[in-house]
């Protein structure tokens, strides 16, 4: 498979065989993989070297390369190393990571300080962390400069690592861009990949012109609405809140901050909570009618709804649509539309 994929476009393939397939399975792209198996004894022995290289940490081994160029993501959320840690060298070093993998491989709580650590331990030209929507930070030259990840209408984040770093690889070390204008082509690149999910990325020259709007996080108080009475239900609004509080989000969760109960005692609470909210976040899997019911309140008072709806017959999505409510059937596409809402 890897021939068939790599070497119709020119990139040479040096595969070996292992007693057992590694798996990533994802719940949603926002998930933690569960990793089978979690760990590996592999070692490689030798040394990569070439003019420029991308070097990833990987699950089974940690191999030493010899660069003039190189860019290296240590891609680990459970033990991050540094690049010089196997002995590699590199006359030009990028380094990119994301907040939580620099703060873990350098056991330091303040991102700055890491990013100092760094610059030290592996004598990094730059240093790039990304931080999810609030887009990355380049470190070069003694300066900073933040920039913006881009809206998108539809977000599927599996291997948008991968093509950052390949973007900025093609923009730094092989057209020598600045590492800020090698930084914003690769936040580009990657809206492109996580809206449309394909490959290979288009060139600086093909992206430029292209306007997108940066990401800006709004904030402010959401309403989350859902069916919670079955096992699955509950976790996915137990996962609805987690995330929307991520992305910088005020949550009321009726189940949460109310409970169960009587309409008497809960129904009033729950439409004031309504009242009170910036926009509702809807999840409409399922049948659940008092989610309609919330929906259509939260758009006679004209807030904005934003909802999750999967293998629904159409008649069952009249009255959301009809009445405004942005519709999506990918649940993170949702969580991200509405942590960047304009409304």
């Amino acid at each position: 498979m890897a021939d068939a994929i790599f070497i119709p476009r020119g990139i040479e393939v040096s595969a070996g065989d292992r007693d057992a397939p590694i798996s990533f399975d994802y719940v949603h792209c926002l998930s933690v993989p569960i990793i089978t198996p979690r760990r590996s004894d592999g070692t490689f022995s030798g040394v990569i070297a070439g003019d420029i290289l991308i070097k990833f940490g990987m699950l089974e081994t940690d191999p030493c390369v010899q660069a003039n160029w190189c860019v290296y993501d240590p891609q680990s959320a459970f033990s991050p190393r540094f690049f010089t840690a196997s002995g590699s060298t590199a006359s030009h070093l990028a380094v990119i990571t994301n907040k939580s993998e620099i703060l873990k491989m350098t056991s330091l709580q303040d991102v700055d300080d890491a990013v100092q650590q760094v610059f030290q331990t592996d004598k990094a030209d730059l240093v790039v962390v990304k931080d999810g929507l609030n887009g990355a930070t380049v470190y070069a030259s003694g300066t900073r400069h933040a920039i913006p990840a881009f809206k998108t209408n539809s977000v599927f984040t599996i291997g948008s690592g991968d093509v950052f770093v390949a973007a900025f690889t093609l923009a730094w070390a092989v057209q020598r861009r600045s590492p800020q204008e090698a930084a914003t082509y690769a936040s580009l690149a990657t809206a492109e990949y996580v809206e449309s999910r394909n490959l290979p990325i288009p060139l600086p020259e093909a992206i430029q012109n292209k306007h997108r709007e940066p990401v800006k996080l709004a904030g402010g108080n959401i309403y989350l609405a859902g069916p919670f009475r079955e096992v699955g239900q509950r976790m996915l609004i137990d996962d609805a809140l987690d995330h929307l509080s991520a992305l910088k989000m005020k949550v009321f969760s009726p189940i949460h901050d109310i409970g169960p109960g009587e309409a008497e005692v809960v129904v009033e609470k729950d439409l004031d909570a309504i009242r009170q909210c910036d926009a509702v976040f809807a999840i409409l899997n399922g049948s659940s009618p008092g989610t309609v019911f919330e929906v259509g309140f939260a758009r006679a008072l004209d807030k904005p709804v934003f909802c999750v709806a999967q293998n629904l017959r159409h008649g069952d999505l009249k009255l959301p649509r009809g009445s405004g409510a942005y519709m999506h059937d990918d649940y993170v596409s949702v969580l991200f539309q509405i942590a960047w809402r304009s409304t």
